[in-house]
């Protein structure tokens, strides 16, 4: 958890058998960037910052059980001063592609926030 510059994986697993992946990363420690994401579950005027909250605002208003299983599957390097590229997204938008998840695929085409633009 204390890893950082990692991708990571949000598995969403509903009572009624419903599977639903996240991918996301995590420039600090995971336990940094869970803060944010644990305030997007529990706050409505975040409810939509990301797919994740979405779906948890979603599952929560129709009062359906789930559980969310966490883990890292990339370590990576995040922007360097003067770098074109961001290792950190580059891998997450690879993850976005190559498997189904409730991402959105605009993302992929998004800028870098860590790159300042």
């Amino acid at each position: 958890c204390l890893t950082t510059s990692s991708i990571y994986q949000a598995d969403v697993l509903t009572e009624d058998g419903g599977s639903h992946t996240y991918f996301g990363l995590a420039e600090k420690d995971f336990e940094t960037r869970w803060s944010g994401r644990g305030r997007s579950f529990g706050t409505e005027k975040c409810k939509g910052e990301t797919e994740l909250s979405k779906l948890i605002w979603e599952l929560g208003s129709g009062s359906i059980q789930y559980e969310i299983e966490w883990r890292a599957v990339a370590e990576c390097e995040g922007c360097r001063p003067g770098s074109e590229r961001c290792g950190l997204c580059l891998a997450e938008r690879l993850f976005v592609l190559k498997s189904p998840c409730i991402d959105k695929r605009t993302e992929v085409v998004s800028e870098c926030g860590r790159r300042g633009g």
